[in-house]
């Protein structure tokens, strides 16, 4: 009895997967034909292949109880497999094993097995089924490249490379973008010393403020790619130099006996100021010096309100022009100085809040305020106050699920535990606009259940927008209101939009829309969108009143009486391109906000604030913009002292060894009443989620520890 086996033609398409089946006849033998051994069978083949399969060759192996036998059947001239496998003695646990390739596709492999018993005098059916697979497959990819060719400076000119103090060179440069693209070139000089002006232009001036050498570097870049260049100028004591008259101090509130302006002459001979005038911002007010008045060099002349007959308002200007009617110096700020506004050093270095007034005597610039521009500017106390290590365990970990958060967690509010609530960390995102409640499970700091759970979407009133939230406060611990401040709403990212938003959090749905919107854009210094305001703190009127606290609005210690509907606290808000910080009073019927004080960080940004509550200190965090250093202000109560009244540094905190300089923008700490083994909760806000975590804890003292 056979089976035959039908071989498929050449060039027949292939399938990745096929199948075939094998019938196998296992029978006795005829005596005739195969063996005289009664207990011995023989195996007849037969293969019924796929119609599409090219197969040459079928190799097979029978293995058995001691037995074993192996071989091909050739199949390429012959449209049929026929054959007879004798011999195999009778017996079970027989395996057949087939093989064969498809030889249009080398990589298409056929196999499969079966077993079966041997019976004397029997015949057994077996049936073996084939798999053919081909081998893998490749790809390919297409790629679609972009050329940028980057920019190249050709060189720089400093002409000349050498002048005396009070002097200027003229800076030049060539640069070259082959291709243009993808941004216009654009330019920026800057200077280890002395002044630039037209800095962000091919051509530059620089004014030597200093002795020695002078570093200039330039770079220029095209959006993409950048090229620098550096050069240097020689500033020397040269000749003796000639007059050169500045404003050094102005004084536009509470002045005695009233405002006044203080003119220096930094230069190197008498000054001869007859025919000078001074004018505030308005060109119908000017004072004339009279004839003979002279300022020697390093001299001071003050000009007093009783003399020039017109003021200096909040937002106002200083100006000198000489006899020709050439500007000489000017000075503009926006809101008055908690003292005054001087130069540091006197007569060449830039404005800043100064720590007292020092009308007609050199500044004071040792204090911590010197270098604070017109309104509580970027450098406020940069160079002079002392930054100390951190008082903590130093041993920062994190405190929250892995990639739970995301990027942009930019604040954080510790919300003690109250009556059956537990202690909370409210969270604010920037982008995704979101707040987030947090507790914790003894380890870390995760969302809160139910409509919690993902965290809730902020909008502005209207109910649309994306709030770019960045800094959050509570007020009273009782009240539910979560107020967050905002630099921008994302849909608009271009345009800034400095506001307050209170929301309360206690609205059902995953959605929060704002209950009032206080919009301080046009009563802040002009921001770009992204370097606007960027925190938020909440101080109780019971403390400021406690302390005496300057309203610099009034001019007279502040109370809360003269603010309608602002709750029982004040808002300060911390601005990130400057390192400034303002007082608010907000009238939550109204919807208007009005400036009580302005105030220095000590800090050239401003990421964080948080008020401690038990202890009176106001902490401003930057991030690593800054090395994520801490300042810690209080208000002055000391008698008699330039600042009574108003926050002053009291010292400043460089962060654990344990933290790396992280982007971290928000910060908290529990209250007093959590404090174990004298040592209380701190932590920070990654912005970046840096290994995927957010938030970090590390702990202070209790108490005052500075």
């Amino acid at each position: 009895m056979k089976h035959r086996f039908h071989s498929a033609g050449l060039g027949t398409p292939i399938r990745p997967i096929f199948g075939a089946i094998l019938g196998i006849l296992v029978a006795s033998c005829d005596p005739s034909q195969e063996t005289t051994d009664p207990h011995a069978g023989s195996v007849d083949l037969a293969l019924q292949s796929n119609s599409v399969l090219s197969i040459q060759s079928v190799s097979y192996s029978i293995t058995g109880p001691s037995f074993s036998r192996s071989g091909t059947i050739n199949v390429a001239w012959s449209s049929a497999i026929s054959g007879s496998i004798g011999g195999l003695p009778a017996g079970t646990g027989y395996t057949i094993t087939l093989t064969a390739s498809d030889t249009s596709d080398a990589g298409l492999v056929c196999s499969g097995s079966a077993t079966f018993s041997i019976l004397g005098g029997y015949t057994t059916l077996t049936t073996v089924h084939l798999t053919c697979r081909a081998a893998p497959r490749t790809g390919s990819v297409v790629v679609n490249g972009t050329l940028n060719v980057c920019p190249s400076i050709g060189g720089a000119s400093v002409l000349p490379m050498e002048t005396s103090l009070g002097h200027s060179v003229d800076l030049s440069s060539v640069a070259v973008d082959a291709d243009g693209v993808p941004s216009p070139l654009t330019y920026a000089w800057t200077a280890t010393s002395g002044t630039l002006t037209g800095a962000s232009s091919a051509s530059a001036t620089f004014t030597c403020t200093t002795l020695g050498s002078a570093t200039l570097h330039l770079t220029v870049s095209d959006g993409d790619c950048t090229d620098t260049i550096t050069t240097s100028v020689v500033c020397s004591m040269g000749a003796t130099p000639p007059a050169h008259v500045v404003i050094n101090e102005v004084e536009s509130s509470g002045g005695v006996p009233g405002d006044w302006v203080e003119l220096t002459n930094s230069g190197g001979i008498t000054a001869d100021l007859a025919g000078y005038v001074f004018r505030d911002n308005d060109d119908t007010h000017g004072y004339v010096l009279p004839a003979g008045t002279t300022l020697a060099p390093g001299a001071f002349l003050v000009l007093d309100e009783a003399t020039f007959a017109f003021g200096l308002g909040a937002a106002d200007a200083a100006r000198l022009f000489d006899a020709s009617a050439t500007l000489v110096d000017s000075y503009a700020w926006t809101a008055h100085a908690s003292t005054t506004y001087g130069r540091c050093p006197d007569g060449t270095g830039p404005f800043g809040a100064t720590p007292a007034a020092t009308k007609n005597a050199s500044n004071g610039c040792g204090g911590v305020d010197a270098g604070m521009t017109g309104d509580a500017g970027s450098d406020a106390g940069a160079g002079t106050l002392t930054f100390s290590s951190w008082p903590g365990a130093n041993a920062v970990a994190t405190v929250d699920v892995t990639s739970a958060l995301g990027t942009n967690v930019s604040d954080l509010v510790y919300q003690p535990a109250l009556m059956s609530d537990p202690s909370i960390l409210w969270a604010v995102r920037n982008g995704p606009s979101m707040l987030y409640r947090l507790v914790s499970d003894g380890t870390n700091w995760a969302s809160s259940s139910g409509e919690w759970s993902s965290g809730k979407t902020l909008r502005y009133p209207s109910g649309v927008g994306s709030p770019d939230a960045e800094g959050a406060t509570k007020a009273e611990w009782a009240d539910a209101s979560i107020y967050v401040v905002t630099e921008r709403d994302n849909d608009v990212s271009s345009v800034s939009r400095m506001s307050i938003l209170r929301f309360d959090p206690t609205a059902s749905g995953t959605s929060l829309i704002a209950t009032h919107e206080w919009n301080l854009t046009s009563d802040l210094p002009v921001s770009a969108a992204n370097v606007g305001l960027e925190a938020i703190a909440w101080v109780p009127d019971a403390h400021l009143v406690a302390k005496g606290f300057r309203d610099e609005r009034l001019g007279a210690t502040y109370a809360p009486a003269s603010y309608a509907n602002h709750g029982t606290g004040l808002f300060f808000v911390g601005l990130e391109g400057t390192g400034g910080i303002y007082a608010y009073a907000l009238d939550h019927l109204a919807g208007t906000a009005l400036r009580v004080a302005t105030l220095a960080s000590g800090q050239a940004g401003v990421m964080a604030l948080s008020f401690d509550r038990d202890v009176g200190v106001l902490w401003t965090y930057c991030d690593d913009t800054c090395g994520n250093r801490s300042t810690l202000l209080e208000i002055d109560t000391a008698a008699m002292s330039a600042s009574l009244g108003r926050f002053a540094l009291r010292g400043g905190l460089e962060r654990p060894s344990t933290l790396g300089n992280l982007n971290d923008e928000g910060i908290a700490f529990a209250p007093e009443s959590e404090c174990v083994g004298g040592m209380k909760s701190f932590f920070w806000t990654d912005d970046g989620a840096t290994s995927g975590h957010a938030i970090r804890r590390d702990t202070i003292p209790c108490g005052h520890f500075l």
